[in-house]
């Protein structure tokens, strides 16, 4: 496909009237298309012989929607794969662009989509919501944590292609270009060739029943699965359990999942049922998410759980303190992979106990830690050279040893702004923050919130996983900013508590409205990390990237480091804490 398309020319849907005739008059007959020379979309299932490489085989009796997502309809998803050279892909990368081409596809369909290109007014929309993605690296919802596909049969199938598979109306047909463009600028990005398929067959694969799926199996979180449909208990449990972790992104515990279930089981209104939401920190979305997950329905104002629904409900009354340790892992399983700057693989390694490995010459009067062969002959040859000898000798002070750093504890103090902007998903972000430190490190944690004109320690130092949670439900988010404040009493408060190795991680979305000392709440906040500096603790900021020239200056004058991210995003600040603690730490 033409290169280039995908920055954003407001013409490209109008262009694509025609080939989306085409396309779908292809795929009307149960055939597969090329999409550009490297891509083939079908609403089937492909496979290539590794003996014709160049060759796709679309298997037309079997059913991409039904064998992959087990929907009870043909005909429902769109199976895209995009070749490459051999290499791999980072998912989330793909995943990033898929979602623009989706936000753009929706743009242009709202100038173009009734007036140029005939579609039918108010049918159902394009959702990324329902587009998955499966490479090299892994997969999943591009909308989701993307923490999936990560089995090993599963990424060595897709070292050679992206997957892409979308749940569209056919009137929408003509996002799959979109999604297409998307697909080849992350592959050219990650220094790859695309690939030319040099035709397309027909194949039959025996049926639905008779394909083996297990190497391509894998735990997700697509909302493609069509829910209710005929399963084993193991894999309804496994779609349960999904639906919760989904439902985490807007709701803080799976208690208040629950109560939202028992409101709406007792036949409340949505305007009730939102204001209820609202109360709890969650809002709109989390109904707009029972809604799209097949939970609940929502129609002229009333809501009533689906079949599904009720199902779901009933495993969560009676697996609650199951569900509750399953989210638990999930936290505690969650490890972002984390470098520290200027430094070689080996401080990254050995996370699995033993601390990071560092290389030193061997201490002959020391204890003996373990032998480095390679680095020792390379001594050795390096030491040969210099003397103009070929013949490798290794002596004593050739010899090399990695010695294994110790991990330090640390007791980190979050300080969360818990003023009105950070409602809804910003400060449920935190909150899964302080969940998955408490969990996955060794730390003690404690936490400080500041809101309208106060500060206070709502969590002690601590690894009391119950008191931690009784905490968090009590954080609620309103009024203005008294960072100063918040910084002032995490300081005061570690200065009592004689924390050792302190690491404070400021969370804002904005700057301070509020002083604590002045009438300059800007010049408080940063005398107030000045104290920090001063006090010789740790200290990171994760803050929001149109606040980056003042939040840099608060970094700057407390010694520490800035985190600058597009979304308060949950994973995206664990990454940014281990960054942190790795750098500090270990």
């Amino acid at each position: 496909m033409a290169k280039g398309k995908l920055a954003y020319d407001s013409s490209l849907l109008a262009e694509l009237d025609q080939p989306g005739h085409v396309l779908r008059s292809i795929l009307r007959q149960n055939r597969g298309a090329r999409i550009g020379e490297s891509a083939v979309a079908s609403r089937k299932m492909h496979t290539v012989d590794p003996a014709r490489p160049e060759v796709v085989t679309v298997l037309t009796d079997v059913d991409a929607g039904k064998i992959f997502y087990h929907r009870q309809n043909a005909g429902e998803v769109f199976h895209l794969d995009i070749f490459h050279q051999c290499g791999r892909v980072d998912h989330r990368a793909v995943a990033a662009q898929l979602r623009r081409a989706m936000e753009m596809y929706g743009f242009h369909y709202s100038i173009y989509g009734s007036r140029r290109l005939g579609f039918a007014t108010g049918c159902a929309a394009a959702s990324a919501d329902l587009v998955d993605v499966q490479t090299g690296t892994g997969g999943g919802r591009v909308t989701g944590s993307l923490n999936y596909g990560r089995k090993l049969s599963l990424r060595l199938a897709h070292e050679n292609h992206v997957h892409i598979a979308a749940l569209l109306p056919e009137k929408h047909i003509a996002c799959l270009f979109y999604l297409v463009l998307a697909a080849e600028e992350a592959i050219l990005a990650a220094g790859l060739e695309l690939r030319r398929n040099e035709g397309i067959v027909a194949g039959q694969g025996g049926g639905a029943g008779s394909s083996d799926l297990s190497p391509y199996c894998d735990q997700t979180d697509s909302f493609l699965r069509q829910k209710g449909a005929a399963s084993t208990a193991t894999l309804e449990r496994q779609q349960y359990l999904q639906d919760v972790s989904d439902l985490a992104d807007d709701f803080d515990t799976v208690k208040d999942v629950k109560a939202t279930l028992d409101e709406i089981d007792g036949e409340a209104g949505e305007q009730k049922i939102t204001q209820s939401l609202v109360k709890r920190g969650s809002g709109e979305q989390a109904l707009r998410r029972l809604e799209r997950q097949g939970i609940v329905a929502v129609e002229g104002g009333k809501v009533r759980l689906t079949d599904y629904g009720r199902a779901f409900k009933r495993y969560i009354d009676g697996h609650l303190p199951d569900i509750e340790a399953y989210l638990r892992r999930a936290f505690r399983l969650f490890h972002p992979p984390v470098w520290r700057p200027g430094h070689g693989k080996l401080l990254a390694a050995g996370e699995g106990g033993t601390g990071p490995r560092r290389l030193k010459p061997r201490d002959a009067g020391g204890a003996a830690g373990e032998l480095a062969v390679a680095e020792t002959v390379n001594a050795a040859a390096r030491r040969a050279a210099a003397a103009g000898r070929t013949e490798l000798r290794i002596a004593a002070e050739d010899l090399q040893e990695f010695v294994r750093r110790r991990k330090q504890k640390a007791e980190v103090c979050l300080v969360i702004d818990a003023s009105a902007s950070m409602a809804g998903q910003r400060l449920l972000a935190a909150k899964f923050l302080a969940r998955h430190l408490l969990l996955s490190t060794p730390d003690r944690l404690a936490i400080v919130t500041f809101q309208e004109c106060s500060a206070k320690v709502v969590l002690p130092l601590t690894r009391d996983w119950q008191q931690a949670e009784a905490s968090l439900g009590e954080i609620a988010s309103f009024g203005s900013t008294p960072l100063a404040g918040g910084l002032s009493t995490c300081l005061a408060y570690l200065r009592e508590a004689g924390a050792r190795n302190p690491l404070i991680i400021l969370i804002t979305d904005g700057v301070p409205t509020i002083a604590a000392h002045s009438h300059d709440p800007l010049e408080d906040a940063l005398a107030a990390a000045a104290a920090v500096k001063e006090s010789g603790y740790g200290f990171a900021c994760i803050g929001l990237k149109p606040h980056r020239l003042y939040l840099n200056q608060l970094a700057e004058r407390a010694g520490g480091s800035l985190y600058m991210l597009e979304e308060l995003e949950k994973y995206a600040m664990v990454k940014a804490a281990w960054a942190e603690r790795t750098g500090r730490y270990l």
